[in-house]
């Protein structure tokens, strides 16, 4: 390879009626490198290099909503108040993580953002879901309160 070659040039244009060679570039130490990169060189795609862009961080709650929104959702079938409990934390984490994203997109990484919207959909999901749950137990025990014939024969039916 030549020295040519091997040192970028600056961006001149070449006189082909002179018939004569165009200026070198000037000469650089090899280790070095050019102060400044070549005019076709790109920076690396989104997310290559540490994960997550340039300087970019996670949301601080991303990943405990979305784990607090999928642990919601089984925990409804136990008499509705443990996925109420998660279900609605999931919920308020995940939607102050989407505000802080919102207000400065650039500083937080894309992924966090998806994780906190998919935690806050679990806990909304999850929320409604134990609120049916607890009002159906409330209905189940306010009819056993106000008819515990008809629940005594619905027992006798089940045998």
């Amino acid at each position: 390879m030549s020295e040519e070659q091997e040192t970028p040039q600056e961006n001149k244009p070449i006189d082909l009626s002179k018939g004569q060679n165009p200026e070198p570039a000037p000469f650089q130490p090899l280790g070095n490198g050019p102060v400044t990169p070549p005019p076709f060189q790109q920076p690396p795609p989104f997310g290559q290099f540490g994960g997550g862009g340039f300087g970019q961080q996670n949301l601080p709650n991303s990943t405990a909503s979305l784990v607090l929104g999928i642990l919601a959702l089984p925990a409804c079938c136990f008499y509705g108040i443990f996925g109420l409990i998660f279900g609605v934390i999931a919920w308020i984490l995940g939607a102050g993580d989407m505000k802080k994203y919102e207000m400065n997109p650039g500083v937080y990484t894309e992924s966090s953002y998806k994780n906190a919207k998919a935690g806050k959909i679990c806990g909304m999901i999850a929320t409604i879901l134990s609120a049916l749950m607890i009002v159906m137990f409330i209905l189940i025990i306010v009819g056993v309160v106000a008819n515990p014939s008809m629940f005594e024969g619905f027992l006798r039916g089940m045998k």
